[in-house]
């Protein structure tokens, strides 16, 4: 193997942090992504208010999609910068487009302002995660990567949670522009957390070493343009089928049971916005403890396959048990459900980057963290909208043949959370309540296959250990050092030639003078 190849697949050490200094870039990578992680979740709760103080009911899909858009869309693009350029500065620019973003949105006088802030927020939010990711995987040795990398994740988990509260707190008790303005303090003190602790100027390679000229013509913007435009195709495409649904703005990003449960906890159960966040508690406590122990354990040995495909098998049994709800399911039953598929769910949830990192050189790191974080956004793009797909067509299908003195259409308009405006009697609300049950169960069988597809692809995965495969790596290093400082070192033809000649010149004075 070649010194370059062979220095190519191990880390710069002397980029690795450790103690106090670790601990707090790691706490600004956690606060960066709790941005993205909570403007995702916060937003659901506020947009009927956002709607109607802007009178634009029909802009109203606009709202999630914009943002939706550009953060899918750019995902690639700011893998291309995270490789030409320092990761810690385009991790910065990347949150200071989101504040200007979120500014955009908490100042909005209008819809289409409204929209233009998501859109640019979104173009911010795409380099957040995939930058968090290049980061620790620059600062924190190999073997440690997956606790670390699980502490950061974490946070998506607990914003799930934080998100609906608070987004309804601050509705309901301030004002909707709160859900924004709470990200300028955060952003700030990240911003200033890693401008004094973290400084990354990253290895020398040779696509870093380039003029900025030619950067710009390696990252093949018109590529990156096409790609762009046919995610943004095929994301409108995905919207435009139920467009004039008003719950179908809402947040992409996540996985269906995020996304569709609470439905059946308003709509089926009757509970409220706050009570509905509580509830997710037994869903998102084991998912975030699994997570960190193990990321923890992973750290410890190594192997991180094993837990991916037995955390997967877990989550299964969670989501079969939750096709079986029932409008009058205990709270045994549907808090076992929640706990059984968080736990499986937490277990594989950062591991695959955990792979990224083992199977690709520090140069390609990034290109695969972007690509990693893509396609996790870009399937719960689609999926929600099959979801939601699924939703529709069970009303459709279900309403004029349990109430046929109700429109079908009307069913959907309102959503599941008004379902007693429709109702005159207490008949009909219960028949509302069963056709959205059967709905809610229809999409959960939609996860239930989604996580079982997973399966074999995670099964045809390189069985790696962490540990062994960063002791390679850091001999393969040592290899290359040790033989480059025992190697003779070689006088160039011409130097030599130059030294022998100026011996014989300073040697003939003195044969003269014998």
């Amino acid at each position: 193997m070649s010194d370059s190849a062979s220095r190519s697949l191990a880390l710069d050490t002397s980029l690795y942090l450790s103690g106090w200094r670790l601990h707090i870039v790691i706490a600004c990578l956690f606060f960066g992504s709790f941005l993205i992680a909570l403007d995702t979740n916060i937003i659901n709760v506020a947009l009927p208010k956002i709607s109607s103080d802007f009178e634009s009911l029909q802009d109203v899909a606009w709202y999630g999609s914009a943002y939706l858009l550009t953060i899918t869309a750019f995902q690639p693009v700011y893998g291309s910068m995270y490789t030409y350029f320092r990761t810690d500065v385009v991790y910065r620019v990347s949150i200071s487009i989101f504040e200007v973003g979120s500014i955009l949105c908490a100042t909005a006088v209008n819809s289409p302002m409204f929209i233009v802030g998501r859109a640019i927020a979104g173009f911010g939010a795409a380099g957040i995660l995939q930058g968090a990711l290049s980061i620790i995987s620059q600062v924190v040795p190999l073997e440690k990567r997956p606790l670390y990398m699980g502490v950061v994740i974490s946070v998506f988990v607990i914003a799930v949670t934080v998100g609906p509260v608070l987004g309804g707190v601050f509705t309901q008790h301030t004002t909707w522009r709160w859900c924004f303005w709470i990200n300028l303090p955060i952003g700030a003190v990240v911003l200033a957390g890693l401008y004094i602790f973290l400084k990354i100027r990253g290895q020398k390679t040779a696509d870093r070493s380039l003029p900025l000229s030619q950067k710009l013509r390696q990252m093949d913007v018109f590529g990156a343009l096409i790609f762009t435009s046919c995610i943004c195709c095929l994301v409108l495409a995905l919207q435009w089928g139920g467009q004039t649904k008003p719950w179908k703005s809402a947040d992409v990003i996540g996985c269906l049971n995020v996304f569709f449960l609470p439905f059946w906890f308003q709509g089926v159960r009757g509970v409220n916005a706050v009570t509905t966040g509580v509830n997710f508690i037994p869903l998102l406590l084991p998912q975030l403890v699994s997570l960190i122990v193990v990321g923890a354990v992973v750290k410890q040995f190594g192997y991180y396959v094993p837990y991916m495909v037995v955390g997967e098998l877990i989550c299964i049994g969670g989501q079969v048990m939750l096709t079986q709800l029932e409008r009058d399911s205990s709270t045994l039953y549907w808090a076992a459900s929640f706990v059984v598929s968080g736990l499986g769910s937490g277990m594989a949830m950062q591991l695959p980057y955990t792979a990224v990192a083992l199977v690709l050189s520090d140069t390609d790191v990034p290109v695969g963290n972007a690509i990693a974080v893509l396609f996790y956004q870009l399937g719960g793009a689609i999926f929600i909208s099959m979801g939601q797909t699924v939703i529709i067509t069970t009303i459709l299908d279900l309403v004029p043949k349990r109430l046929p003195g109700i429109p079908a259409e009307w069913v959907v308009a309102v959503g599941a959370a008004n379902l007693g405006t429709l109702a005159q009697s207490q008949d009909q609300l219960l028949a509302l309540q069963e056709i959205w049950n059967v709905a809610i169960r229809r999409t959960m069988i939609l996860s239930t296959a989604v996580v079982g597809a997973a399966v074999p692809f995670t099964l045809g995965m390189e069985w790696l250990n962490a540990l062994k495969v960063a002791e390679e790596r850091k001999n393969i290093v040592s290899s290359v050092d040790g033989e480059s400082e025992n190697r003779p070192q070689l006088v160039p033809l011409e130097s030599s030639s130059r030294e022998k000649q100026e011996v014989r010149s300073s040697e003939t004075p003195k044969l003269n003078e014998a």
